[in-house]
């Protein structure tokens, strides 16, 4: 899954919800196994896996 690639190499994340929203952040290892957790600049945001519409990641290519 894209979520847990962007974990493992903690990449940035635009996630769109199925409302339409769209949160975007560096992903970060959550203990919850129903949700992401996401760090935006406002602080960490839980999202339920169930409301994720899509998942876009951000790759470094110098790395």
């Amino acid at each position: 899954m894209a979520i847990e690639k962007a974990v493992a190499n903690k990449e940035t994340v635009t996630i769109r919800l199925f409302t339409r929203e769209v949160i975007t952040g560096v992903a970060v290892k959550s203990t919850d196994p129903t949700r992401v957790k996401i760090r935006v600049t406002e602080g960490p945001v839980w999202i339920p896996y169930s409301d994720i519409d899509k998942v876009s990641r951000v790759i470094n290519l110098y790395k």
